[in-house]
């Protein structure tokens, strides 16, 4: 059974050398809403006097890297937008990877002020009469014409079931901080594919986002670049931190990392303890401070 430990800060502060980067979830494990939990602005102060490779990871794909900074500054957490890894950050991987520079994409709703997808290379076009010009459809965020927008998607991938749908942000929903939900790109993304599937006419779907290893495998080659971390680093030697099971430790699990979950956002102790063994963290803590 995993044991409880109260503060990660103290225990951070005796096995650092045993690790070589941190990367942190950022709603729930950093903040609380709009404000920053107690202990994350002493961690990261400690992070920037000792120069500790680090990034935050997200899921929100729909706020550009200068959009997330700015709130996060808001919130009393000195964050540079090149310090924050995006979900739709990893779009720019997808294009190169698969030599997608100066094509057309499909945008359903928002993704970030500037455009991730242009960011990346990408033509986007939102006009759906435009859609059958359009090599790949991702799906973004905000308030869009669902209506107008999932018909004309479904339509095109049935008549091109070669063309990939790209979802950023795999999450089903999200909290609308009013008690609610909304649904997310992840959601939506499922609908149509659950359609697709009832009619026979499969679709690839790409998720890039939280647990998946995209945005884990792009935050990687990061550190390599940034902080010339050698290709040989053992994946335990990175900590992802987060307080999300079907996300954060999912995902690190996944990518070969050592998982810390921090019992400060959705999570309760008897979730975290009776946890299947793809969603138990290797470290459980109930705060940073």
């Amino acid at each position: 059974m995993n044991r409880i430990n109260e503060s990660f800060f103290e225990w951070w502060e005796i096995n650092s050398p045993s690790y070589s980067a941190l990367l942190f979830d950022i709603d729930g494990t950093l903040l609380a809403g709009k404000r920053a939990l107690p202990g994350a602005v002493g961690l990261l102060q400690w992070i920037r006097n000792n120069s500790y490779p680090f990034y935050l990871l997200t899921n929100d794909g729909n706020h550009s890297l200068q959009e997330k900074s700015s709130f996060l500054k808001r919130a009393g957490l000195e964050i540079a937008p090149d310090e924050i890894v995006s979900c739709s950050s990893a779009i720019k991987e997808f294009v190169d990877d698969n030599s997608l520079r100066g094509f057309t994409a499909f945008v359903m709703g928002d993704l970030g002020k500037p455009d991730y997808a242009e960011e990346a290379g990408l033509i986007v076009t939102r006009n759906t009469e435009k859609i059958e010009e359009c090599s790949i459809v991702i799906v973004g965020e905000g308030e869009y014409d669902w209506y107008t927008n999932i018909n004309a998607v479904l339509n095109m991938l049935v008549r091109h079931p070669e063309r990939t749908l790209l979802v950023p942000n795999p999450d089903t929903y999200w909290p609308d901080g009013y008690g609610g939900f909304g649904i997310g790109a992840g959601g939506k993304a499922r609908f149509i594919k659950s359609i697709l599937d009832e009619m026979h006419a499969p679709v690839k779907i790409v998720y890039l986002g939280k647990p998946y290893k995209a945005i884990f495998e792009f935050t990687h080659h990061l550190l390599r670049s940034k902080y010339n971390m050698p290709d040989t680093v053992e994946g335990k030697r990175i900590i992802m931190i987060g307080d999300n099971l079907q996300s954060d430790i999912l995902g690190g699990n996944t990518a070969g990392f050592t998982s810390v979950l921090m019992l400060t956002g959705v999570t309760s102790e008897t979730q975290a303890i009776q946890a299947e063994k793809s969603l138990k963290a290797d470290l459980i803590f109930r705060g940073f401070a």
